[in-house]
């Protein structure tokens, strides 16, 4: 089949070629010009421009131009339509070599007498609806006119309105997509084209809330790439577009504040603003924006951890509760940003410039009480973290349209960085007789707080961390694309396109841990006599030396803080007991300053890697359209990447309950190199002026988290735990299958029944097995034998052997009810609803005894490592999404009423079914309301999670053995907006 593929799209190209030099003799004509709204004289994006009879036409770029080339001279009919306005059809007169100028302005479709102004909510809908019927490729839009007047919070909010997107969130504020159930590391983010860098340490996702959804001019979701695009994308892709200067001074500025319902903040507040002009005879373009945020993104938070256990009477498995956390956690976002975007018009094209930066600062304090009754432990912990995730994106590109060729080039730089400096830990711990009774598989967990024995003098200061992490990534990149039009006559034309890019990336993860541990054992004795000797002389007043001598160690009645909360966990849980985090700051600060803080060598090393990774492309595709009716776009992509990263093994020592300097550290270097070949193609078929039907086969990669294969082999200080990368890994490579089918008119508005099917070989997943002599590590795992003989647990990563298959069906519905009498016509409704469905066979390991070692006296047992796989769902995917959008506009009066549903999905996939962690069904309900007081002058409010809902996750069930809960209750915002 590949070769058959190879064979067409070789003689289709070598036809369009020959023709070309024919066509471009003759003294053909040109048409051009620009398509506007009525109302408002913006550019209608996606409007269909077209020759009646002909396959001469063309769709509106994001200005609302058009250029139609190489028409034949003649008469023709001239047909303009745009979804939701009046058709218009013209006479025109071309002359051989003319270049004629034709600007329409289009009015929306309505009964007859009657003027129709479209309102807010139903012009953003028409206009992604346009676009995404101009969109030779299977998409979903966000439409500018939507960004700029209802705005989300933030990018991933908008994104996870459209269909088959389902959204992760923190803090109650969405952050990544998933795209058809497919993680956020399986997708690509770009803006304007270019590629936005991973955000977090382990894997490459992109945290959309970093970038405010009012810098914004349009987002496209992409479930089916062309040759063109970056491969690395089984999911699909998401491009952000960055506005751009239109033909007038243009300012608008909007300021607002809000309330947390969860920590009664009333301190939260927004404020944005955007100015754009043209100057040089309207050939320079300018606009500039910038956004400033600060929300209160606190949670309460239930984690519970279970054992296997096993049922006396039936065999089965069972989960017993071993230990849950309760957190507080009262967290602070800001965000800062700014983005400016300059264009100059050139003959025959443009020449673009932008860039953007933001800024995403936390700062959070965290009480925490964990009950392990497995361990019969009781902790307390204090945190206060604090940091700061960059990203920035700039670029300058050029496109020019000659009619005979065209082209455009670009040149960017991105990065991202985090930074926490400091970050401080503080646990005390109250062990033996911490709990009273047992558990059973049968025991709630919120019956475990009433088993704690609850004794302040037995708690002890355990130990006192600082955490820092300083991460980066810098990628530059080159890319350039021709196209080369072609027509055979007046029903045979298109264009061969092909390009080529190159990406180089470098990235950086060093993370630093110090403190000092084990402080509630032999307090007063040794090297712990020197600490409290220090810490007495510093703070005599805390009465230290008294304590310690009283009971052995520093309890935790020392260091109280008095603070409490009516409602935590939504009043299912106590708080417990606080420590006053300035005392346990002056605490850690002497404990350093006398020289008594060690470096922790797994916290320090074990996530430290440092890379780099390049990335060549090339690809050739030509767009044949036969008619007005058919579109053929066949084309090949070819991908390498080579990656060289650097990291270390050694072994951790502690002795007396301190951690000590590694043992058997060495530095490691891995080196990978792939290349693949990636046939695709896409068929869009007209038969009849109210139906699209299109067909996507489509190939596409996703590479191993950085952290799966950066070479990092570290084994604690009992040596029964190995944690390794695997240098091995190669990317996942997907086969997709996409069929969509339209039906449009301008009452319908656009319904749309799309289907998928993905198969998915090598994708990458965690394995645990312990080693043993006989059998030896995995390749790739940088494991010593030494290490084997201790016969160890191990966990690293595989490429799966068995196949994951994705499939599912979308269903979209977009209108609005423009032909209702009277106050009824200003409703807008947008709803869709996805099914999916996951399936592959996890590779497992697990040793066996198969007979005895041949010549052994006694007989030993042989050992094996057998496959022990299951089948089940994939990671992060949601059985249904369901989005439903309900608007209402009335003269100055705008409100938009918003249900999101998931049901739930895997988390973490185990050896066994009744050990998988599963993410609980969610719905939400969100309210935006907007009121005009004067022409450029706005008020408005946003309520977000009105219905107080929680995430949840379980363990083994999707209602039982709770493992994660997380309240953040509801937010509102109140604002003023200004523009002109």
């Amino acid at each position: 089949m590949k070769i058959l593929y190879y064979r067409s799209l070789f003689i289709i190209t070598a036809l369009v070629l020959l023709s070309i030099t024919g066509v471009y003799g003759q003294q053909n004509a040109v048409l051009y010009g620009e398509v506007t709204d009525t109302d408002n004289g913006e550019g209608l994006i996606g409007a269909n421009v077209q020759l009646m009879g002909t396959n001469w036409g063309a769709a509106t770029n994001v200005d609302g131009n058009y250029r139609i080339t190489r028409i034949t001279p003649g008469t023709y009919t001239l047909v303009i339509s745009y979804l939701g306005y009046q058709r218009q059809e013209i006479e025109i007169e071309l002359a051989a070599g003319e270049e004629l100028e034709y600007n329409s302005e289009m009015t929306g479709a309505g009964i007859e007498g009657e003027e129709i102004l479209f309102s807010v909510q139903a012009q953003g809908q028409r206009s992604a609806i346009n676009q995404q019927l101009s969109s030779n490729t299977i998409s979903n839009i966000v439409s500018r006119d939507r960004i700029r007047e209802m705005p989300d919070v933030n990018a991933a909010e908008s994104i996870g309105r459209l269909p088959g997107v389902s959204i992760q969130r923190s803090g109650g504020e969405a952050n990544k997509i998933a795209i058809r159930g497919l993680s956020p590391k399986y997708n690509t983010v770009t803006v304007n084209g270019v590629r936005m860098p991973a955000t977090g340490g382990d894997d490459r996702s992109v945290d959309l809330s970093l970038i405010s959804s009012n810098m914004l001019d349009g987002i496209e979701v992409l479930k089916a790439i062309t040759p063109d695009q970056d491969a690395d994308a089984i999911g699909g892709s998401v491009d952000l577009r960055l506005r751009e200067a239109p033909d007038q001074l243009m300012f608008d500025v909007a300021a607002q504040g809000g309330f947390t319902h969860l920590q009664n903040h009333y301190g939260n507040y927004k404020l944005t603003g955007s100015v754009s002009n043209r100057f040089l005879d309207n050939k320079l373009g300018v606009i500039a924006n910038i956004n400033l945020d600060e929300y209160d993104r606190s949670a309460d938070k239930f984690s519970g951890d279970y054992r296997r256990s096993t049922n006396s009477e039936t065999g089965e498995t069972e989960v017993v509760a071993q230990s849950i956390g309760l957190r507080e956690e009262n967290v602070v976002r800001g965000r800062k940003g700014a983005s400016i975007v300059l264009d100059y018009r050139i003959p025959h094209g443009k020449i673009n410039a932008n860039t953007f930066y933001n800024k995403l600062d936390n700062d959070g304090l965290y009480r925490i009480n964990r009950m392990d009754v497995n361990a019969n432990r009781h902790y307390y912990d204090l945190e206060r973290r604090t940091g700061s995730t960059s990203v920035m994106v700039g670029g300058i590109g050029f496109e020019q349209d000659f009619d005979w060729i065209n082209y455009d080039a670009n040149v960017s730089r991105t990065s991202t960085s985090s930074n926490n400096p400091r970050d401080y830990t503080y646990h005390f711990v109250q062990e033996s007789s911490a709990f009273q009774g047992s558990v059973t598989p049968g025991t709630d967990p919120n019956q475990i707080p009433g088993m704690a024995t609850n004794d302040s003098t037995d708690t002890a200061l355990q130990d006192l961390y600082t955490w820092g992490t300083d991460r980066n990534e810098h990628e530059t990149a080159a890319q350039a694309n021709f196209h080369i039009p072609f027509n055979l006559g007046s029903t045979i034309d298109g264009e061969i396109q092909f390009g080529g890019k190159l990406r180089w990336l470098d990235r950086m993860n060093d993370e630093t841990q110090y403190g000092r541990g084990g402080l509630h054992y032999g307090m007063g004795t040794g090297d712990m006599s020197e600490i409290l000797q220090c810490v007495d002389e510093q703070v005599p007043e805390w009465g230290i030396a008294e304590s310690v001598a009283q009971y052995g160690h520093l309890p935790m009645n020392t260091f109280f803080d008095d603070y409490s909360r009516e409602g935590f966990l939504n009043g299912e849980y106590p708080l417990g007991w606080v420590a006053d985090e300035q005392m346990m700051n002056t605490m850690a600060q002497t404990v350093e300053d006398c020289g008594h803080f060690i470096d922790m060598a797994l916290g320090s090393r074990g996530r430290d890697y440092e890379g780099i990774e390049r990335y060549q492309a090339g690809y050739l595709m030509t767009e044949i359209n036969f008619g007005d009716k058919v579109t053929l776009l066949p084309g090949v992509r070819w991908e390498g990447d080579y990656s060289r990263y650097y990291g270390q093994r050694y072994r951790e020592v502690v002795r007396d309950n301190i951690q000590q300097e590694p043992q058997e550290l060495d530095s490691l270097t891995t080196e990978r190199d792939h290349s693949y070949l990636l046939p695709m193609v896409h068929l869009r078929y007209f038969p009849t002026s109210w139906m699209d039907i299109r067909l996507a086969r489509t190939e596409t990669l996703t590479r191993p988290d950085y952290m799966q294969y950066a070479p990092i082999t570290t084994m604690n200080s009992y040596r029964d735990y190995i944690r390794a990368a695997n240098s091995t890994l190669t990317p996942a490579r997907s086969v997709n299958y996409d069929a969509s089918i339209s039906f449009y008119n301008n009452e319908l508005g656009l319904f749309t029944v799309s289907g998928f099917h993905k198969k998915i070989d090598d994708l990458v997943f965690q394995v645990n097995y312990r080693l043993r002599p006989e059998i030896g590590a995995l390749e790739g795992t940088n494991i010593p034998e030494e290490w084997v003989e201790y016969n160890p647990r191990s966990d690293t990563h595989i490429n799966n052997s068995f196949p994951a298959y994705y499939r599912g069906i979308e269903l979209d519905w977009q209108t609005n009810f423009w032909y209702l009498p009277s106050v009824f016509k200003g409703l807008v409704l947008n709803v869709n609803y996805t099914h999916i469905f996951s399936e592959t066979e996890y590779q497992r390991y697990a040793i066996k005894q198969e007979g005895t070692i041949p010549g052994t006296m006694p007989p030993m047992p042989n050992q094996v490592l057998v496959d022990t796989s299951r089948i089940g769902r994939m990671p992060d995917q949601p059985r249904h999404i369901a989005n439903i959008t309900l608007g209402y506009d009335y003269k100055g009066f705008s409100g938009r009423l918003s249900f999101l549903y998931q049901t739930d999905t895997m988390s973490w996939i185990a050896a066994e079914p009744a050990l998988d962690n599963i993410s609980g069904e969610y719905a939400r309900f969100d309210l935006m309301l907007r009121q005009d007081i004067f022409e450029g002058l706005q008020v408005y409010t946003n309520l977000n999670n009105l219905n107080n809902r929680a995430d949840r996750n379980f363990q083994g069930s999707a209602t039982q053995n709770p493992t994660y809960t997380e309240y953040y209750g509801f937010t509102m915002d109140m604002g003023i907006r200004y523009k002109f």
